[in-house]
């Protein structure tokens, strides 16, 4: 017998009956998903994606309660940071991707989008946060970054954005977990403060994207990132990741090193510990992932 998708067994289990058995359910749920992907029938693709819209609302609300109760009673160490991946989910993924599919219509790529955003939030929050509250795997979240940092950084990147790129951008995740997006190009620019601190900041843009901004701002279709378009974009993104650092830190910064990121050391940024800052923003043409690291600076004998 061919395994389901996304199967559950038992080895998820944390030893808590409530929360296994929703784990269990929203396992259930996403691979029903992507198992009607799988043959391509939008009718039921949108009614599953219905069904599971309505499901995640109920789970989100009770479920992450019980848990969070859980939490409490057993004095979980990382229940701060834990917490704030739900509210994050309850309160900016989850209606961010109902607006999106709703708004299209239940067009395939929304569609697509919000059984990947599922599926990747189910792969990096199940089974590896919800294990750590047992102590089965440790967290990958390590930094207790506060709301207010939080906001903050969503606004300057919308009033630098608006300068540097001029489109409209909606925050889908202030706690992005690094699942997969569409090709990427992506840039990473490390700064200095006069106090020795270093800083890494990492501007992620699915290609789709960067080809229409580059279009728009050429007035010339673009098709491929060739010798005379990419010093631009590199220079562009540098500009964007000093200008989002410079008006989030109370510092002077000195870049000592800019470079393209391959897509694959992107990703890796995920593996171990999730940065410190890590959103994603929707737009009408694709996706744009922004990660910033406070460096651990070996002292100086």
């Amino acid at each position: 017998m061919e395994q389901a998708m996304f199967e559950w067994k038992d080895d998820y289990k944390i030893g808590v009956k409530i929360i296994d058995d929703a784990h269990k359910q929203l396992f259930s749920i996403v691979s029903r998903i992507l198992r009607n992907f799988t043959e391509a029938d939008f009718e039921r693709n949108k009614m599953t994606c219905i069904e599971a819209i309505k499901y995640l609302k109920s789970y989100t609300v009770q479920h992450f309660a019980e848990e969070e109760k859980y939490q409490r009673s057993i004095g979980y160490s990382g229940y701060v940071n834990h917490k704030k991946v739900h509210d994050n989910m309850r309160d900016v993924v989850l209606p961010a991707l109902e607006r999106e599919v709703t708004q299209s219509r239940y067009s395939r790529e929304s569609m697509e989008h919000f059984v990947g955003a599922c599926a990747g939030w189910l792969a990096a929050h199940v089974l590896i946060e919800d294990q750590a509250i047992t102590g089965k795997v440790p967290s990958k979240w390590k930094s207790d970054t506060d709301k207010e940092s939080t906001a903050m950084l969503e606004e300057l990147f919308k009033t630098i954005n608006n300068g540097a790129f001029q489109i409209s951008t909606t925050l889908v995740s202030a706690k992005y977990q690094g699942y997969e997006l569409g090709k990427l190009f992506c840039y990473r620019d490390k700064f200095k403060t006069e106090t020795e601190e270093e800083y890494t900041i990492v501007t992620a843009m699915e290609e789709t994207l960067l080809s229409n901004i580059m279009t728009s701002l050429l007035n010339k279709k673009i098709f491929e990132l060739d010798e005379v378009m990419t010093p631009m974009i590199k220079e562009m993104f540098k500009a964007f990741n000093r200008d989002i650092l410079s008006a989030f830190l109370p510092h002077a910064l000195v870049n000592f090193n800019s470079t393209v990121l391959p897509e694959r050391d992107f990703y890796a940024m995920f593996k171990d510990v999730y940065p410190d800052y890590s959103m994603l923003w929707r737009t009408d043409n694709g996706y744009i992932a922004l990660c910033i690291n406070k460096n651990k600076v070996k002292p100086k004998k």
